[in-house]
């Protein structure tokens, strides 16, 4: 006996398919709309169904393409029956149906639908079954045509709205899904409908929509813009709506994608974030390289005194050991100042082409990582060194310095011990990534020191690069500026940080320096010290601390140079009105007066040609830079030392003259015309080309 399946609202098109299917001995099964049609179809398949177009609760057309993406009904039949066949242009074949007949009296419909059944009992050839069976019997109607294109168009509106609009059936199941919740939820219509609309939702979001649903008798539900619920990895709002009307009851959900505003305002805050800590960090380093730069001329005037009384000093003498501590803890107070204007991003470094393996490499065979070892004796330390690893452009000193209070800071993270892996990487960034620092595209060189210790609470990571800022007792784990030089180098080296922590699981702070291209080049040879020896030149030092210029005039003394000093830019450039001099040491920053540059350019007004070296505690500024351009020979950083000052002067004094070419003259008579070039080598000689044709 073949089963049937009857899809239709109608009770008495329903009782009306049974009776007369009944007695022609078929087993009848009935459903009063879509969404019962598919829950018996979850454990009855019927071998034909009759399937009513227009119904609540999942149309026929829609219940047709279900039952098509369901591999346990591809052999079924269906047949659509419908009273709309006049007023609508039906492809019955497109939506998944195999033949359609069309409504009208009870009597012409039960001749057209035995003769089908029995033309499929009998196996005849399905041709005729094209158009739709019984329409010569029906007669259009003005009013369905026009509420059918009124539908036409409420569903295209809803197919394109930029919101997620279902509806419900008072047992929650889906019965509509417009465009938007298809592409929200990537389901097709047919996985949709009939599913409960809560088992979209992952716990604990699934629970918490499944809540809101059940309180629906009392009113109007929301999930709101401020705590929304995660749909397929979106951030989602939405508002739950009941529909209470007497012939129906159902509910209506609008939901509302939120992600990309929601990222922008965590985008935002991020941004505000980064910019609070950035100018956090500038006024600190503004204060502290105030601080710095006055201390800095005072253990300068120490080392430079300290140098000249141990070069005076005999070896024999007592005194040379108490000197030899001066200096030292001189030099130890001159590193925390450095420390200082790391942090400040107002250090001095020498841009060279650097490889961070080689740098850790070096750190490790130092006496201060030994001291760390001995110290942390519980931490054991791995390395991961990228074999191949890309050159940067940098400081080996102050990269020197930040591994070590990376490591240090690590290590002390890890009281009861663990593990530090310290690891080097290439890393190609196509697209920005957000962390605690916002890093650009481009090709990097990643360093990242780990450690398996307590991590680093929320509360405090906002601060953990902020000068003496620590969790740690002061005096006994260093100044408290240790992050803050790490956080300074690598921004004067154009990087990005990022910090990863998990409490009681570890901290990772991974830093990405730009690639350079540029090879290493070969070791530079140390010149002796006879080589920076003066010969009887004259030196202008002009600097506005007396201490200062009182060293560099004792030390230049000392190399056998002729040493006149001023106080300001100004008296400078008086002295060079009436007065010569081979070089000038040129301090860079004055006060009050002019500064370094505006000096400078005064003074080759007076000699366009005029020798000078730039001094100053400071790092490379944009005045330094143009200083540089007007003719300065080099820079050179405070405080003064017999070998750093030594060598900058005679290099700046025998260093030959770049090749000036210039038009001397360009003379003509009647007969001759002469054109006459000079070339300076250096300071004592040129030659001059010249060049007769006629005229």
């Amino acid at each position: 006996m073949k089963k049937i399946l009857v899809v239709d609202n109608d009770l008495m098109m329903l009782t009306f398919m049974s009776d007369l299917l009944d007695s022609a001995e078929y087993q009848v099964l009935t459903a009063k709309d879509g969404l019962t049609a598919l829950e018996i179809l979850e454990n009855n398949i019927p071998d034909i169904m009759f399937i009513d177009l227009v119904m609540p609760n999942i149309s026929g057309e829609k219940l047709c393409g279900a039952i098509r993406k369901n591999p346990k009904c591809k052999n079924v039949y269906i047949i659509i029956i419908t009273a709309i066949a006049a007023e609508q242009d039906i492809n019955f074949n497109e939506i998944g149906a195999d033949a359609c007949i069309a409504k009208g009296s009870f009597s012409k419909m039960s001749k057209h639908i035995m003769d089908l059944l029995e033309r499929l009992n009998n196996k005849e050839p399905h041709g005729a079954l094209n158009k739709i069976i019984g329409i010569e019997d029906v007669h259009s109607r003005a009013i369905v045509k026009e509420l059918l294109s009124y539908k036409r168009h409420v569903d295209v509106i809803l197919d394109n709205v930029s919101e997620g609009i279902l509806e419900l059936n008072i047992n929650k199941k889906i019965i509509y899904a417009n465009k938007f919740v298809h592409d929200l939820t990537c389901f097709s219509e047919n996985v949709l409908l009939g599913l409960y609309f809560h088992e979209l939702f992952e716990n604990p979001h699934r629970q918490r929509v499944e809540e809101l649903l059940n309180m629906i008798n009392i009113g109007p539900q929301q999930i709101s813009y401020d705590m929304p619920v995660i749909l397929n990895g979106k951030m989602i709002s939405m508002s739950i709506l009941p529909i209470n009307l007497k012939e129906h009851k159902s509910i209506i959900i609008i939901l509302n994608d939120i992600t990309k505003s929601k990222r922008a305002e965590e985008d935002k805050r991020h941004m505000q974030e980064r910019l609070q800590r950035f100018d956090k960090m500038n006024a600190l380093g503004e204060l502290a390289g105030g601080v710095a730069h006055d201390l800095n001329n005072v253990l300068g005037s120490l080392i430079g005194y300290s140098e000249l009384l141990l070069r005076k000093t005999d070896d024999s003498s007592s005194t040379k050991q108490y000197i030899m501590k001066i200096m030292n803890s001189a030099e130890k107070a001159a590193a925390i100042v450095q420390d200082l204007l790391t942090m400040a991003r107002r250090n001095v470094y020498t841009e060279n082409v650097v490889n961070l393996n080689s740098v850790i490499r070096n750190f490790l065979l130092t006496p201060e990582y030994d001291k760390l070892c001995s110290v942390h004796h519980d931490v054991e330390l791995r390395t991961d060194l990228k074999s191949d690893l890309l050159n940067i452009m940098g400081s080996s000193v102050h990269l020197d310095k930040m591994i070590m209070n990376l490591v240090s800071n690590a290590a002390e993270a890890m009281p009861k011990g663990g593990i530090l892996t310290i690891a080097t990487d290439n890393q190609y960034i196509d697209r920005p990534v957000e962390g605690y620092d916002h890093i650009n595209e481009g090709e990097y060189v990643v360093l990242s020191v780990s450690d398996t210790g307590e991590g680093i609470s929320s509360l405090d990571i906002k601060r953990i690069f902020e000068p003496f800022y620590t969790k740690k007792v002061m005096g006994r784990s260093g100044t408290g500026l240790g992050l803050a030089v790490v956080w300074g180098t690598v921004k004067d080296h154009n990087g990005y940080i990022n910090v990863q922590t998990k409490e009681k699981i570890g901290t990772t702070f991974s830093l990405y320096f730009p690639v350079t291209r540029m090879e290493i080049p070969e070791q530079h040879i140390i010149v002796p010290a006879p080589e920076y020896m003066g010969k009887g030149e004259s030196i202008l030092v002009v600097d506005d601390v007396d201490s200062q210029r009182d060293i560099a005039a004792l030390m230049l003394s000392d190399l056998n140079y002729k040493v006149s000093v001023v106080s300001s830019g100004e008296k400078a450039v008086e002295y060079l009105k009436e007065n010569e001099a081979d070089l000038i040491i040129l301090d860079m920053i004055m006060d009050p007066g002019i500064d370094g540059l505006d000096t400078y350019k005064q003074i080759i007004k007076i000699n366009p040609k005029q020798k000078a070296i730039i001094v100053s505690g400071f790092s490379e500024t944009k005045r330094v830079s143009q200083t540089l351009k007007l003719g300065a020979g080099t820079y050179i950083r405070k405080p003064y030392l017999f070998e750093k000052i030594g060598l900058a002067i005679r290099k700046e004094l025998d260093s030959l003259e770049t090749v000036h070419v210039q038009n001397l003259a360009h003379t003509r008579n009647q007969n001759v015309s002469i054109l006459a070039w000079s070339c300076l080598l250096d300071k004592n000689s040129f030659f001059i080309i010249c060049f007769c044709y006629p005229f």
